[in-house]
């Protein structure tokens, strides 16, 4: 079975927006303390805009639902960062690039349901997991390519020439959006009803219990890079270990796409959870650097395997009147969680030792691992 055209193009789209996000982020540390700022900035300049993220996912995809339509709010979301640049590019102060983080963000959390929802319509069931699959690929494979493209720009233009290069393959996402063809669109919903978790399925509702403890596990990847440190990884060895991450992520992830189709969406996101946790097992006990670049590549492995598979499932969930209000309210509440996972992370580290930490994330993975296969076959649920 053939992906349709609608698959590509969305995944050119992401792959090209990753690639101007992934261009500006890395640098912008450095530019925030050229500017003037601490780590106390830093933080509040990003804290602002993963919760801005996290938010607007619901709103978005509840807007879309009511519209009855995905690209107008694709267009709002992609467009949105591809006019900033120039605000980044000629910020004078932090408070400039606290706006353009929260207005990027403002975009992303807009674009995420009603993208996801469009891969679900506009894909046969039993190619969601290579659909899902396909486009996290390229997205990671663009994260994977804008910091190289930043390292080999910076030396001759600078970071602000970095920024207004950046604005290149964001304006270039957002032209391909015009050659997205949505499916044929509901009637513009002006009744929807009030988004209440009672009236989802219960399936869905399952799941989004269950993934709300998973979150818990889902600390900032940023603890990952900080034990390959303590491991005795050199910086530049510690960045090598993350773009191999990242690129085999890419490659690895239609392949495990396909893979849940064929086995079941159900038993490739049991998988992921599994996988998790002996990632996090692997860095608790682990006692040299090639054992804790052993656990990161096998962290490519969950990615590529929860990430899109976890989507298409929760895509065969919901219901179609209320697809991109699910979908948007499911990264919504994962998105949230992940600060307080972050900082319970954090704490028991400093506390008790990374071993500890990695470890309660471990439990955490299997405790959702068993909820998960105590659920059973939900109901509706493609097969598997």
């Amino acid at each position: 079975m053939r992906l349709p055209p609608l698959v590509y193009l969305l995944g050119l789209v992401s792959f090209l927006m990753d690639v101007a996000s992934e261009m500006v982020y890395p640098l912008l540390p450095l530019f925030l303390a050229g500017l003037g700022a601490g780590a106390g900035t830093l933080g509040l300049v990003e804290g602002v805009a993963e919760a801005t993220a996290s938010l607007f996912k619901v709103v978005g995809g509840r807007i879309s639902d009511r519209l009855g339509r995905r690209k107008p709010l694709l267009l709002l979301g992609y467009g949105l960062p591809a006019l900033l640049r120039p605000l980044l590019a000629l910020a004078q102060s932090p408070l400039h690039v606290l706006l353009y983080r929260f207005l990027d963000r403002t975009g992303k959390g807009l674009r995420t349901a009603p993208r996801d929802a469009l891969l679900a319509e506009g894909v046969p069931q039993g190619a969601l997991g290579r659909a899902y699959g396909l486009h996290r690929g390229l997205d990671t494979l663009g994260a994977t390519l804008g910091p190289l493209l930043a390292y080999l720009l910076l030396p001759h233009v600078g970071v602000r020439g970095v920024f207004w290069a950046s604005a290149v393959p964001a304006g270039l996402a957002f032209l391909a959006l015009f050659l997205v063809r949505e499916p044929a669109s509901r009637p513009p919903s002006s009744h929807l009803p009030p988004l209440r978790l009672r009236a989802m399925p219960p399936a869905y509702r399952r799941f989004l219990l269950l993934s709300g403890i998973f979150a818990l596990a889902l600390s900032s990847n940023a603890f990952l890079l900080l034990r390959l440190k303590d491991l005795g990884l050199s910086q530049e060895a510690v960045a090598l270990a993350y773009t191999a991450y990242n690129l085999l992520y890419a490659l690895l992830s239609y392949p495990l796409g396909s893979l849940a189709d064929r086995l079941g969406l159900r038993r490739v996101v049991a998988l992921g959870f599994f996988v998790y946790a002996l990632v996090y097992l692997g860095f608790a006990w682990a006692e040299s650097a090639p054992w804790g670049v052993a656990s990161l590549l096998l962290y490519a492995l969950y990615s590529a395997a929860f990430e899109g598979s976890s989507r298409a499932y929760l895509a065969t969930l919901v219901p179609a009147e209320a697809k991109a209000s699910a979908i948007g309210l499911y990264h919504t509440v994962v998105g949230v969680l992940l600060l307080p996972a972050s900082l319970l992370f954090g704490l028991l580290w400093q506390a008790f030792g990374a071993e500890v930490a990695f470890g309660v994330g471990a439990g955490l993975a299997l405790l959702a691992l068993f909820l998960f296969l105590l659920d059973g076959k939900a109901k509706g649920a493609y097969p598997g």
